[in-house]
């Protein structure tokens, strides 16, 4: 066993920043770790001295970006003496060019971080029972584990896992393949420090060696968002320093972005909750949109629409619940307010209620389902920052089928994964452009879990013209 050599340029590159935070209070994205497998199985280590062995047994072929290391039919690195990297939040990527197809009857070992005694570890192989990849972080009393959709021979793949406790949005145990989410939702609590890195096999004694190429192996200070995580894929073929730069660079411009919009919706649009005798304000508290990141609305009467000056707000917002019993003269002041420019958000009942009173037209079909449906998602800036190839269960309970009419002005933005044609395509969010105002209604419910909620906020951001906007949204005093 020997110590492996400090590599000057990259060596300074981590520890750039990485111990500082953000103006979010996280560390600033750079790598921990990294494993470059350029003719040599060395390693480059914030703060530490890593030994290496088995280096002798891996050859060298044509990589991702510059040489990869050959697990096809043997070889097995070990790395000791692993800096210390964060459990609670992170980001780890490699590539890989998997020799077997997707039928293959056995398990591959790509990765294994691991206590010597195996009661703690992260894990990435090829899992035969799912037909792709597989990520599994354990350590006494916790097991998470996430599968992969999808497999391609011969092909270099980019694998991603990002592991996060804090953000709610963003928070549990993540898998991308080629820069998109895979796999069903799977939560994550922080596991113990592993001890050492093995790459290429399962172990010396064992075998079920990688059968693979593997280039590339990072482990970065913070977990990323899906966009950051496509940014990383996208620029796989240059160098760290570079990779590392692109992905700086949009996590800048997010943050930028985010605190911008986040500027606009606290400190210069007004919202207000409509409620009434069948709708509600109990499932409503201040401390949900809280959790939602959006401002405390006002509260206005189903009855009141008519005497209330309704310009003074951006959007209106309907939650949940029974919806709206308004009479001719409210639902004419509800309508002439979105026509002269304003918004309205509906869920469920609220969203039955923009039906009832005009300003979305569409069938609707009882759905008595309540939990978790599959759908399908269409690009529109109330879906910004999700996966739009990828399906996702959204919450329900008890919403309609909405059916839009041919040639009406109402927007598809997610679809429900239900029936098969001549059914007609069943819609969950429709967007529409409705005057100079936008509607948005949800049949599902989107606060419902913290994989959709965000699309609460984008609704409401898109109907106060924060977003969607062909020039830059401007600060509406």
């Amino acid at each position: 066993m020997r110590a492996v050599r400090r590599i000057t340029a990259l060596a300074a590159l981590m520890l750039i920043g990485a111990a500082g935070l953000s103006t979010a209070q996280q560390p600033e994205f750079a790598p921990l770790l990294y494993i470059g497998f350029n003719d040599s199985a060395e390693a480059v280590a914030q703060g530490v001295e890593m030994t290496v062995s088995g280096d002798d047994s891996v050859k060298y072929v044509e990589g991702k970006s510059g040489k990869a290391a050959d697990f096809l039919e043997s070889g097995c690195v070990e790395y000791r003496g692993l800096p210390p990297f964060d459990l609670k939040s992170g980001t780890m990527e490699l590539w890989i060019k998997p020799a077997h197809d997707y039928q293959e009857m056995e398990d591959h070992y790509y990765l294994q971080f691991l206590k010597e005694d195996g009661t703690a570890g992260i894990e990435i192989k090829f899992y035969h029972v799912e037909c792709s990849a597989q990520v599994t972080m354990w350590s006494p009393g916790k097991r998470h584990r996430r599968y992969g959709w999808g497999w391609a021979q011969d092909t270099w793949r980019h694998i991603a896992v990002a592991w996060d406790t804090a953000d709610p949005e963003t928070s549990g145990l993540k898998l991308y393949l080629n820069g998109v989410e895979s796999g069903y939702p799977q939560g994550y609590q922080a596991i113990e420090m592993p001890e050492f890195l093995r790459i290429g096999c399962k172990s010396p004694e064992e075998g079920l060696f990688a059968k693979a190429l593997i280039d590339e192996v990072v482990v970065y200070s913070r977990a990323l968002t899906r966009g950051q995580v496509q940014t990383l894929c996208e620029n796989g073929d240059k160098a760290l320093e570079q990779r590392v730069a692109a992905v700086q660079q949009r996590i800048a411009q997010d943050e930028a972005r985010e605190a911008e919009q986040t500027d606009l919706l606290f400190n210069h649009r007004k919202l207000a909750m409509l409620h009434g005798r069948f709708q509600s304000l109990l499932n409503w508290p201040e401390s949900v949109f809280e959790r939602l990141r959006l401002p405390v609305p006002d509260k206005v009467h189903e009855t009141e629409l008519a005497t209330t000056d309704l310009s003074q707000y951006d959007a209106l917002f309907v939650g949940g619940g029974g919806g709206l019993r308004l009479d001719e003269v409210n639902a004419e002041a509800l309508r002439k307010y979105v026509a002269a420019g304003g918004g309205y958000v509906g869920i469920c009942g609220g969203a039955v209620s923009a039906a009832n009173y005009g300003l979305i037209e569409a069938e609707r079909y009882n759905f008595g389902v309540r939990g978790r449906v599959w759908t399908k998602l269409k690009e529109h800036p109330v879906t910004e920052g999700f996966d739009i190839p990828r399906k996702l269960l959204f919450p329900h309970a008890s919403g309609p089928l909405f059916v839009i009419k041919e040639g009406s002005q109402e927007v598809p933005v997610v679809t429900f994964d239900v029936g098969k044609e001549p059914l007609p395509t069943f819609v969950n969010v429709i967007a529409k452009q409705y005057g100079e105002g936008r509607v948005v209604v949800f049949s599902g419910h989107p606060e419902g879990s913290a994989e959709t909620q965000r699309m609460v906020r984008n609704a409401l951001m898109w109907v106060a013209k924060i977003t969607g906007m062909e020039e830059p949204a401007a600060v509406q005093e």
